[in-house]
């Protein structure tokens, strides 16, 4: 009887004991924060005209990796939470987390940025002066990853760095007048929060002689490539259409058809117009992404004017293309095409394609 009721309620409690197992299993472990995590809300481009919104911090998904960046690169030096508190509270201070060009230094303004500051010659998220750490060169004042690392280098001068708060350790570095920086702590800790078990080990790790680099750039910094003469070509024939509704399988080189364009439709127009009439492409994105005037340019080496083939997880061809039409002033990627039915020829931040295989392409007119 004994040895019945023991097999009976072990057959019972087995189900338990495999359930509590899994919930430690797939809780437990949970995986720390790592750089591949998603930000925002909106991050990720969900429809065209999506720009990523302010999460439960008050933060868009582009303060937030620099936010990342702050603890992610502490993490790598080895800092303390109290020298990661510190940076954070300066980056917030100083500028709300964005890499800020100034409209008093106009070649900064030639960088991918966050937005425009005036304040002295002040750029980056510290607000690095010009005047004074600005013997390394201006490109690399407006890298975030540099000023970041700058902020630790600093700190870590310091005697006793560790012993003050982190306003008074961000006030040493900073020597900002006036002190400002304990009304942004809430902030910090709530950053700090988000990222603080974000793991070394999820980042690329940096080469002999190279500074730590956290989750990595986001391109913010990059100079800005300006338009050749054939792209910005491309874009004039192509921004004239502006307005113009979508209509699937519309337009060609005289221009609208069936009254308007499709994506491909107005690539052909605009490639056709630029060249003089020496490049008419098909009207199908694959081949316009093969064809034989079309030169393969690396994403980062993109250019005003070049054509971006958008392909979806798991598909071999290209189902969108659109004109590179460059970076606003907040250093978004932006595209020139036509949408979809119901929308219009216009620009959308390059973000809507989040997740998806990008292609440059650049077109050469043949030779006369």
């Amino acid at each position: 009887m004994n040895s019945s009721k023991t097999l009976a309620v072990g057959a019972l409690t087995l189900p338990l004991a495999l359930i509590l197992m899994l919930l430690v299993v797939f809780v437990g472990t949970e995986p720390a924060a790592s750089c591949a995590s998603t930000l925002a809300p909106g991050a990720t481009g969900e429809s065209p005209e999506q720009v990523p919104e302010p999460g439960a911090t008050g933060l868009n998904a582009r303060q937030l990796e620099l936010a990342r960046n702050g603890v992610a690169i502490g993490k790598q030096r080895g800092a303390s939470e109290t020298v990661i508190l510190a940076e954070l509270v300066a980056q917030a201070t100083e500028s709300t987390f964005r890499n800020l060009a100034n409209s008093n230094v106009p070649e900064s303004l030639s960088y991918a940025n966050d937005g425009v500051g005036h304040d002295h010659d002040s750029v980056g998220p510290h607000q690095m002066r010009v005047s004074v750490w600005g013997s390394v060169g201006l490109a690399t004042l407006m890298d975030p990853i540099y000023q970041i690392n700058w902020f630790y280098d600093q700190a870590a001068k310091l005697s006793g760095a560790d012993q003050m708060t982190p306003p008074q350790l961000a006030q040493a570095v900073e020597r900002s007048a006036p002190n400002a920086y304990a009304g942004q702590m809430e902030l910090a800790r709530q950053v700090y929060a988000m990222f603080a078990d974000i793991a070394p080990a999820t980042m690329p790790a940096p080469q002999a002689g190279e500074l730590p680099g956290g989750c990595g750039s986001t391109g913010s910094g990059a100079p800005v490539t300006p338009a050749g003469p054939f792209g910005q070509a491309v874009i004039d024939a192509a921004q004239r259409w502006i307005g113009t509704p979508y209509v699937w399988g519309g337009g060609d080189q005289t221009g609208p058809t069936k009254g308007g364009f499709d994506c491909s439709g107005l690539t052909l127009y605009a490639t056709f117009h630029a060249s003089g009439g020496r490049i008419l492409l098909p009207h199908y994105t694959q081949a316009q992404q093969d064809h034989p005037t079309a030169t393969i340019v690396p994403f980062a080496e993109r250019a005003p004017g070049d054509l971006i083939f958008m392909t979806a997880p798991g598909d071999r061809d290209s189902h969108h293309v659109g004109i590179y039409y460059g970076r606003d002033e907040q250093g978004r990627d932006l595209l020139l095409h036509a949408p979809q039915t119901g929308q219009t020829v216009t620009i959308t931040p390059l973000s809507a394609w989040d997740g998806e295989e990008l292609a440059v392409r650049r077109y050469s007119p043949p030779e006369l």
